[in-house]
C-alpha cells in the first residue's frame, strides 16, 4: 500500500501514534537505580573543586537526585569537590564540607539545602522566582531561573542535550540576560540574539520580520509545540518566559513546515513547591510605565499542587508622534502531582493590546527622485489609525517519567490572535518635493481571529544494544489552523479622499473612512498539519554520538472565498507523506571540546501554480552545517563556531512564455521553479560565565546569499553582524552592584526600486550600544537603570526605509522579592 493512498486524518494519526508512544514506553531499558535506593548505593563522582553552586549541579546530573537551596546561600561559596565512591548522603558531606550547609532529604530522590542546624522545609525547593538554584531538576529541563547566568539547555532534538552535544548552531537567552537589558518583548530579545536581525518596519510589530542566515524565520514554538505564524508569536511579551532557544538552520524534525532560516522556541516559567513572589515596577522616557507581579505557591501541605501567576500592565508613548500602547499580560498555570511519577500541569496565557496612531513607514523619496529628510518622530499614519488584538493560548501538559528512565509527554493547546484594525498609510504615490502634494493614503480594514488547535506527543529514554547505551525519541504532532476574515476594498474607498495636501507639514489629519456597506465577502481558511518524527541517538564509543531522524508530515490547505456578487473561488493544496531527514555527528576532541557535522532539512508548500495549472512542488531547504563547540565550569560557559551552506530548491519565478492562465479564479501568472537561493556563511558565538562575577554573550555572523545566476539578493539583510553584552558584580569593591555594557553592529543593506526611477535606498553600518547599572540593596531590592542607544545614533531600522530605530532612551526598574 502506498502512503499516498492513505488519508487519516491528523486526529486519528495523533491518537494512533499516542497509543503506539505508550507501547515504545515500557519498552526494555538500561537499569536506573530505583526510586529511593539512592542513598544507599556507593557511586563513583569526579566533581571538581570550585563555585558551590556549579559543584552541586554536576554532582546531581551524576548522581539522578534533585539538590535545590534558595541561591543567596550558594553565593560565593565555594566546595571542596569530590572524587571517589560515595552514597548520596556521604557525597553530599563531602561536597558541603566547610561551607556551613547541610543537605536534608527533601522528598523522593530529593535534597533541600539550609544552614547547618537550622529547620528543613516540608518540600524539595525547584524552579521558582527568585534567587533560586536547582541542580538536577534544571539540567533536566533547561530551566535558567535564578541561576544567575547567560547558558542554558536546548530542546532542538528531544533529547535533553547540552549545546556542546548538539550538532547544530543553538542559543539561548536566559532569564538573567533578559532581566538585565530589559527586554520586554520577544522582538527585543531577538534583536539581542546571535545572528537574528529584526526588520522592524512598523509601529505596531504586527508587521516586523525576524530574519536568520538572510532569510524570514516563520518557525515559532512555545514549549516545543509549533504556533503558526498568524498568531504573531513575534509580539508575545517576554514576562512570562524562562527562556528563549534559537536553532539556527532548517528545524523540520520538529516544527514540520517552515522556512530553513531558524526556529525560535519559547519556554514557560514553571511553578515551583515553596512560595517565592516578586514585584517591579518601570518607568522611562517617552512616558513609557509598566507594572508588573510573579507570584509562585504551593496549593496545599506538600508542594505535589502548585501555581503560578505572572501579570503585567504597561502603558506607553513613544518618540513617534500621536502614537500610544497599552497592554495587559496574564499567565495562570497550575501543576499537580498526580504520582510521584506523573505530572499534569494546565493553565494559559492571554495578552490584549490596543495601539493608537499604529502604523507604517513614511515616503523615503519624493517624485523627482530625492530622498525625503524628516525627522525621527514622523508618523507617516493617520491619526485615527488603530491596531486591536488579543492574544489567548489555553494549554496542558502531561508528563510520566518511567523507572526505566524513559519520559513521555503529552501537550495540547488552543491558540486564538483576534484583530481589529483601521489603518492609513502615506504610502500611495510619490510626494512633490516642494508642495508635498501628489501622495495618497493607504486604507486597510482588517479583521480576523485565526485560531489554531494543536497537539504533541513523544516518548524519549535509552535503550541497551551491541553492549552500549543509546537513546530514542518517537512522537506524533497535529495542528489545525483556521481564520475567517471580512473582504472589503483594497486602498480605494469610492466616494473617500484620500489624497495628502503635504507630506512636509502632514500631522495625520484626515477624515476617518466610511466602511459601512463596503462588505464585499468572506474568505475562509483552512490549514492542518500533522506527522511522525523520530530521532536516534547512538553512540557507538564514548566520543562519538550519532543523530539520526526523520520526520514523515500530511499538509493540508483549504481556501475558499464567498462575494456578494455570487462568485466563489476554492483552492485546495496538500502534501502526503513528506520526509524530512535529519543527521548529526558529534565528536568528543576531550573533556571541553567537540566538533561536529549536520545535514537538516525543512520544506514551505507553495500556492504558485504552473502553465498547467498545477500547484509548484514544495521549497525546500537544505542546511549543511560544521562547527566545534566547547564547554567549560560544567556548562557554565559555552562557545562555538561554524561553518554553513543553506540551499533553497523549487524556488518560483514568473513564467515569461506563460504569463495568464485560466481555471484558477479569474486566470494569474504562471510559474514555473528553478534552483534556488545559496547562502553561505560563517557564526562564532561565546556565552555564559568567564568568572564568578563576570558574565558574557559575544556572537559575529556572516551570510553571503546569492541567486542561481551569482547575483546577491536579499541586500536588505546585512552581511555581516556582531552583538555583545557583558556584566560584571563588583562583589569585592562595591557590593551589591553590577555594571553592564553592550553594542550591536551591522553592516550596511540597501534595496533597489525605492523611488519614483528605480532609486537605491541605502543604509549604512552601523552599531548601537547600551548601558547598565544594576544595584542590590538588600537580598529582597534591586534596582536597574538601562541606558539603549547611548550614543544617539541616527539610523533606519529597515532595508527599505521609513521608519527609524529608537533614539537614546532610558528606563529605570525595581523590583521586590517578598
Amino acid at each position: 500500500m502506498h502512503l499516498h493512498h492513505l488519508h487519516p486524518t491528523p486526529l486519528a494519526r495523533a491518537v494512533g501514534g499516542a497509543l503506539l508512544l505508550l507501547s515504545l514506553a515500557h519498552a526494555p531499558a538500561s537499569a536506573a537505580d530505583a526510586p529511593g535506593g539512592a542513598s544507599a548505593v556507593q557511586t563513583r563522582y569526579s566533581v571538581p573543586a570550585g563555585e558551590l553552586s556549579a559543584a552541586i549541579a554536576a554532582f546531581g546530573v551524576q548522581a539522578r537526585v534533585n539538590v535545590g537551596g534558595a541561591a543567596d546561600l550558594l553565593q560565593g561559596v565555594r566546595s571542596p569537590g569530590l572524587q571517589g565512591s560515595y552514597t548520596v548522603p556521604q557525597a553530599l558531606a563531602q561536597l558541603l564540607a566547610g561551607t556551613g550547609l547541610e543537605a536534608v532529604p527533601g522528598g523522593d530522590r530529593s535534597y533541600v539545602l539550609r544552614k547547618s542546624g537550622a529547620v528543613a522545609p516540608a518540600a524539595p525547593i525547584a524552579a521558582t522566582l527568585g534567587e533560586v538554584a536547582v541542580s538536577a531538576s534544571a539540567l533536566r529541563d533547561g530551566t535558567t531561573e535564578g541561576k544567575r547566568g547567560y547558558a542554558g539547555l536546548t530542546s532542538a532534538t528531544r533529547l535533553n542535550l547540552s549545546l556542546r552535544e548538539t550538532p547544530q548552531a543553538v542559543s539561548v537567552i536566559t532569564r538573567q540576560q533578559i532581566e538585565d537589558q530589559g527586554l520586554r518583548t520577544l522582538q527585543d530579545v531577538l534583536v539581542q540574539s546571535p545572528g537574528i536581525t529584526v526588520d522592524r518596519s512598523s509601529s505596531t510589530r504586527e508587521y516586523d520580520q525576524v530574519f536568520s542566515r538572510g532569510f524570514e524565520v516563520t518557525s515559532y514554538m512555545v514549549d516545543g509545540i509549533p504556533t503558526s505564524k498568524n498568531l504573531e508569536a513575534r509580539t508575545y511579551d517576554a514576562a512570562i518566559y524562562d527562556r528563549v532557544e534559537i536553532i539556527r538552520g532548517a528545524t523540520g524534525l520538529i516544527s514540520g513546515i517552515g522556512s530553513p532560516s531558524a526556529a525560535v522556541n519559547l519556554v514557560r516559567k514553571r511553578p515551583g513547591r515553596t512560595f517565592a513572589a516578586s514585584a517591579g515596577v518601570q518607568a522611562g522616557s517617552w512616558d513609557r510605565y509598566r507594572i508588573d507581579g510573579d507570584l509562585s505557591t504551593p496549593l496545599n501541605q506538600g508542594g505535589s499542587v502548585r501555581a503560578r501567576v505572572v501579570a503585567a500592565h504597561e502603558d506607553q508613548h513613544s518618540f513617534i508622534e500621536r502614537y500610544r500602547q497599552k497592554k495587559d499580560v496574564l499567565y495562570a498555570i497550575v501543576e499537580a502531582d498526580l504520582s510521584p511519577s506523573t505530572v499534569l500541569s494546565a493553565g494559559v496565557n492571554y495578552q490584549k493590546e490596543k495601539l493608537n496612531g499604529a502604523g507604517r513607514e513614511f515616503p523615503v523619496f519624493y517624485s523627482d527622485g530625492s530622498r525625503t529628510s524628516f525627522k525621527r518622530s514622523m508618523n507617516g499614519t493617520a491619526a485615527w489609525s488603530t491596531y486591536d488584538r488579543e492574544q489567548t493560548m489555553l494549554f496542558a501538559t502531561l508528563d510520566h517519567y518511567f523507572d526505566n528512565d524513559w519520559i513521555a509527554r503529552l501537550a495540547v493547546s488552543r491558540s486564538s490572535n483576534q484583530y481589529d484594525a483601521l489603518q492609513g498609510f502615506a504610502g500611495n504615490g510619490y510626494a512633490d518635493r516642494v508642495s508635498g502634494a501628489n501622495l495618497k493614503l493607504w486604507l486597510a480594514n482588517w479583521h480576523s481571529k485565526p485560531q489554531q488547535t494543536a497537539l504533541d506527543a513523544y516518548v524519549s529514554g535509552p535503550f541497551r544494544a551491541f553492549g552500549r547505551q543509546h537513546e530514542l525519541v518517537f512522537g506524533v504532532s497535529a495542528s489545525e489552523l483556521e481564520t475567517n476574515s471580512p473582504i472589503y476594498p483594497g486602498w480605494r474607498l469610492a466616494g473617500y479622499d484620500y489624497s495628502i495636501p503635504d507630506i512636509n507639514a502632514w500631522n495625520g489629519a484626515m477624515p476617518v473612512p466610511d466602511y459601512r456597506g463596503t462588505r464585499m465577502g468572506t474568505s475562509y481558511d483552512k490549514e492542518r498539519e500533522s506527522g511522525l518524527y523520530s530521532t536516534l541517538r547512538l553512540r557507538p564509543t564514548n566520543a562519538l554520538s550519532v543523530i539520526l531522524g526523520a520526520r514523515l508530515s500530511y499538509w493540508k490547505r483549504d481556501i475558499r472565498s464567498d462575494y456578494d456578487a455570487d462568485t466563489d473561488l476554492y483552492d485546495s493544496m496538500r502534501e502526503s507523506g513528506k520526509i524530512t531527514p535529519y543527521a548529526g555527528l558529534v565528536y568528543d576532541l576531550g573533556p571541553h571540546w567537540s566538533a561536529y557535522a549536520s545535514y537538516t532539512s525543512i520544506f514551505t508548500p507553495q500556492s504558485q501554480r504552473d502553465v498547467n495549472s498545477r500547484f509548484l512542488p514544495p521549497l525546500e531547504g537544505k542546511n549543511y552545517e560544521a562547527g566545534v563547540k566547547g564547554e567549560f565550569f560544567n556548562g557554565a560557559l559555552n562557545t562555538s563556531a561554524s561553518v554553513f551552506q543553506l540551499r533553497q530548491e523549487n524556488l518560483a519565478v514568473a513564467d515569461p512564455g506563460n504569463i495568464w492562465i485560466i481555471g484558477t479564479g479569474g486566470g494569474s501568472y504562471a510559474y514555473h521553479t528553478v534552483k534556488g537561493a545559496t547562502t553561505r556563511g560563517f557564526e562564532a558565538e561565546v556565552s555564559g560565565q568567564l568568572q564568578p562575577d563576570w558574565q558574557l554573550t559575544a556572537s559575529y555572523a556572516y551570510s553571503r546569499i546569492r541567486n542561481a545566476a551569482g547575483e546577491r539578493i536579499q541586500t536588505s539583510q546585512p552581511q555581516a553582524m556582531a552583538k555583545l553584552w557583558s556584566t560584571y558584580r563588583l562583589s569585592q569593591g562595591v557590593p551589591g552592584l553590577t555594571l553592564g555594557a553592550g553594542v550591536n553592529w551591522q553592516s550596511g543593506i540597501y534595496q533597489d526600486d525605492r523611488g519614483p526611477n528605480g532609486e537605491r535606498f541605502a543604509q549604512d553600518g552601523y552599531a548601537v550600544a547600551g548601558l547598565m547599572a544594576q544595584y542590590q540593596f538588600d537580598a529582597r531590592l534591586v534596582a536597574t537603570m538601562n541606558i539603549n542607544n547611548v550614543f544617539d545614533k541616527r539610523y533606519h531600522s529597515t532595508g527599505m526605509g521609513g521608519y527609524y530605530g529608537d533614539p537614546r532612551n532610558a528606563m529605570l526598574s525595581l523590583r521586590y522579592r517578598f
